[in-house]
């Protein structure tokens, strides 16, 4: 009965399909010559594009040079944030002896709203790097429409068909195909959204770097002997630590492993003064008067 009501299913599917793809092919034909028609007017007057109908995500890196990396980063986070825009990442280090300060953010900003975004990243500093790029995904996102609008019709066929099915088997397996494709279907206008996100909000990756600085070295100081000597009092010093720390980590063991040893050694010394200990022979004492030969008698 199931597998009967399936086939009545897709069969009107594709019905419905063929029906109505018959309409939109004619509306698309006459949208084609009226378009055919208004061609010549249209570019003349160039009130319509090719390109409005395209999906295009954009992303991109900048790197920026800035007196104050920090308050610039804070400028702008605030300026995308009135934009419409939102910020995905940031984080930021303060100048130390060693570095400069800098600050590194990811920036989603609104699509029509990239090159504004660049001319204040150089109100804010020197843009010393910009590398923008652009990806069309019409066609995925035409796909992925089409795939979601095969699924809702099935998904409501499925619907249809449980609510005529006769038995417990046929119930529980088509809840079962039910929850398949609605499962697919949420993964699928899932896809969508996220894609659209990316579309409305490009993402940016924005470096703010202090005024680049080096260590200050002389030439004196440069491979000279009191280089090498602070070089080598440097491997000394980090020779001793290293070393300290691993006597510190094996300490305990060596004093367990020392007891040990002191028990072994003293069974072995026991054992061997045991082993070399002579053992006394027997002494027999005669009684009085019984031992030895007797005197000779005189008369």
């Amino acid at each position: 009965m199931l597998v009967g009501l399936l086939l009545a299913g897709c069969s009107a599917s594709a019905d419905d399909a063929a029906d109505g793809g018959a309409a939109p092919a004619a509306v698309d034909a006459g949208s084609d010559s009226a378009a055919d028609e208004s061609g010549g007017k249209a570019d003349d007057d160039g009130s319509s594009s090719p390109n409005e109908a395209r999906l295009v995500v954009q992303t991109g890196s900048v790197w920026v040079e800035a007196d104050d990396p920090l308050a610039a980063a804070r400028e702008l986070a605030t300026y995308v944030e009135r934009s419409g825009g939102r910020v995905d990442a940031r984080s930021e280090s303060a100048a130390s002896a060693d570095a400069v300060a800098t600050a590194s953010l990811t920036i989603r900003v609104p699509a029509a709203k990239v090159s504004a975004t660049i001319q204040e990243l150089g109100e804010l500093g020197r843009v010393s790097n910009v590398d923008l790029r652009a990806e069309d995904v019409t066609d995925a996102a035409q796909d992925l429409d089409a795939r979601i609008h095969a699924l809702e019709l099935s998904v409501a066929r499925m619907e249809a068909l449980m609510t005529s099915a006769t038995t417990t088997k046929d119930l529980l397996d088509a809840e079962a195909a039910l929850s398949s494709r609605q499962g697919d279907l949420e993964s699928l206008r899932s896809q969508r959204a996220r894609l659209q996100g990316q579309v409305s909000l490009s993402t940016i990756d924005v470096t703010v770097s202090g005024p680049g600085t080096l260590p200050v070295e002389t030439a004196e100081s440069s491979g000279t002997f009191l280089s090498g000597l602070e070089a080598g009092w440097d491997a000394l010093v980090s020779t001793i630590s290293v070393t300290m720390v691993v006597l510190g980590a094996m300490l305990p063991w060596l004093v367990v492993v020392g007891l040990l040893g002191l028990v072994v050694l003293a069974v072995r010394r026991r054992r061997r003064t045991v082993a070399t200990t002579p053992e006394r022979e027997p002494v027999t004492v005669a009684a009085p008067g019984t031992g030895g030969d007797e005197a000779p008698h005189q008369d």
